[in-house]
């Protein structure tokens, strides 16, 4: 702590007693101390006792660490001016921008854009009769063309672009009547501010062209950090604090009050799952969906708020919609999603609940809605209605996985047996069941002969003592296998420390296996 006078002092090393710290603040002339979060009944005496003293407490989350507050409190610090003095510095960073696009263009031999993430152009140097058809419409809409970034999408150009500090060398698309591009990010560490891209005309560019277009990327920095420094900190506060009101750990009122949305406005969380395709999206990826996302959105009048995730982007919508409506947006983001990474994603929707308070209740409704879109093994947007019984029976499953008395049982013999045995009596009675006991449908499920599948029942029933012709005794069986997987076995009776896996997809040939032998192939196991 510094003896100066300060407005916001910080309890670093303060330990979990925060009351000398506001005596502290009392004396330095601050406003507000942040102290690093202790219990629930502390943090209500340090508030009574601030407000007592006119100091009021913020608390730091116990995960969270005092220098990266301190980065995030000095970036917001970092551009203090006036409305009238700021608007003035916008529009000559602008200027600003402009004139390094026009230079570049006369060192390069080409014409250059400057845009942000999304793709808006934020400068261009002036046109030219040798500018193609793709540079004029992105100058005259101030966006980069719909059908030009598609393409990009699929020849990999953004993920290039976003992923490394190379400068990207872009082969022309004459069939939506684009030349031959340059391009590189515009980065300060980890930030994406922005990218310049630099197009051929008539004549070729200059062959020092990939170098001075880098150049110029590390120029524009600090005139994209000196444009968007603020906005940058700002949307990063934003982020966290957003995902902490998903999880239910900041107060809604003061989440409300610094994410500009009235406290009594309804919101709708939608989660796009991005591993759907097989592979897990890097943070390029998943800050290209995230800015496709709130752009298409932003183009129907949605206000959204965004963060990420581990393979998956989270929004809410903000305000009161109909289901179509709320669809309709699911649908394009999904689109949205799928221009930016190559691959469409699982779309979960929430219900629209009353106010952020309610957040989790949205999230956690479309998370199992993601959850059951990837059992079913559908890539689409849904919400709890289209997913409604795969969903009950995940929820089913979860107090299955949870309790072992509800694991016991025929099935938990029958899966304890292949384990020892290497057979696959649990897929076939899986697949019997998903029929609903039809013998030829089972069997072609299992590309096994319709005896060799009646043998196998009889097998099962021998070692199990399960009796299909209960409809209890069905259903049970039907459960444990959904929630539990024919493959995996969940039981030390066995010797075995083999974990279950909620998986039950039947994929491959289990008809094949080579130790579950029948009447035509050998002895029975």
């Amino acid at each position: 702590m510094s003896d100066r006078p300060a407005g916001l002092l910080l309890g670093i090393g303060a330990g979990g007693e925060p009351a000398g710290l506001i005596r502290a603040a009392v004396g330095a002339g601050a406003s507000g101390v942040i102290v690093k979060a202790g219990g629930e009944r502390a943090l209500r005496d340090a508030s009574a006792l601030g407000a007592e003293h006119g100091v009021a407490v913020l608390a730091l989350a116990a995960d969270q660490d005092w220098t990266d507050l301190i980065g995030r409190l000095r970036a917001l610090l970092a551009v203090r001016v006036g409305t009238g003095a700021r608007q003035g510095a916008v529009l000559g960073r602008r200027h600003d921008l402009v004139s390094l696009a026009n230079s570049l263009a006369r060192l390069v031999n080409g014409s250059v854009m400057i845009f942000t993430p999304g793709q808006e152009l934020l400068a261009a140097s002036r046109l030219g009769p040798g500018d193609d058809e793709m540079r004029r419409a992105a100058v005259l809409d101030q966006h980069g063309p719909a059908g030009y970034r598609a393409r990009l999408v699929e020849l990999g150009v953004y993920r290039r672009l976003w992923s490394g500090p190379e400068v990207v060398d872009v082969a022309a698309v004459p069939e939506v009547g684009a030349g031959r591009r340059l391009a590189a990010a515009v980065r300060a560490g980890s930030e994406n501010l922005g990218s310049i891209w630099v197009a051929e005309g008539d004549e070729p560019l200059a062959k020092n062209a990939a170098a001075l277009l880098a150049d110029a990327a590390t120029v524009a920095v600090g005139v994209l950090l000196g444009l968007d420094q603020e906005e940058v900190a700002r949307r990063r506060l934003d982020e966290e604090l957003f995902g902490r009101a998903l999880l239910g750990d900041v107060d809604p009122r003061l989440a409300a009050s610094h994410l500009a949305v009235d406290p009594g406005t309804p919101v709708t969380v939608l989660i796009a799952d991005l591993s759907a395709q097989g592979t897990r999206p890097g943070a390029a990826d998943l800050y290209r969906a995230k800015e496709e996302a709130l752009r298409h959105l932003a183009g129907y009048r949605w206000r959204a708020l965004a963060t990420t995730g581990p393979s998956r982007l989270v929004l809410a919508l903000v305000g009161p919609a109909d289901r179509d409506g709320i669809r309709r947006a699911a649908d394009g983001v999904g689109a949205a999603v799928a221009e930016a990474v190559g691959a469409r994603p699982r779309t979960g929707i929430g219900p629209c609940v009353p106010h952020l308070g309610e957040l989790p209740a949205s999230r956690m409704e479309a998370e199992l809605v993601v959850r059951a879109l990837a059992r079913r093994g559908e890539i689409r947007s849904a919400c709890l209605e289209d997913v409604r019984g795969t969903a009950n029976l995940l929820m089913l499953g979860e107090a299955v996985t949870a309790d072992r008395r509800l694991q016991e049982g025929p099935v938990h013999r029958l899966r304890a047996h292949d384990l020892r045995r290497g057979t696959a009596y649990a897929q076939t009675l899986a697949a019997y069941l998903d029929a609903f006991g039809d013998t030829a449908a089972a069997s072609r499920e299992l590309n096994v002969h319709a005896n060799t599948l009646r043998y196998r029942m009889g097998r099962i029933r021998e070692l199990t003592g399960l009796d299909l012709g209960d409809p209890y005794e069905r259903l049970n069986a039907a459960v444990q296998l959904f929630a539990l997987g024919p493959n995996d076995l969940v039981a030390e009776h066995e010797g075995t420390s083999k974990t279950s896996s909620p998986s039950t997809n039947r994929e491959g040939t289990p008809g094949l296996h080579t130790a579950d032998h029948d009447p035509v192939n050998g002895a029975g196991s």
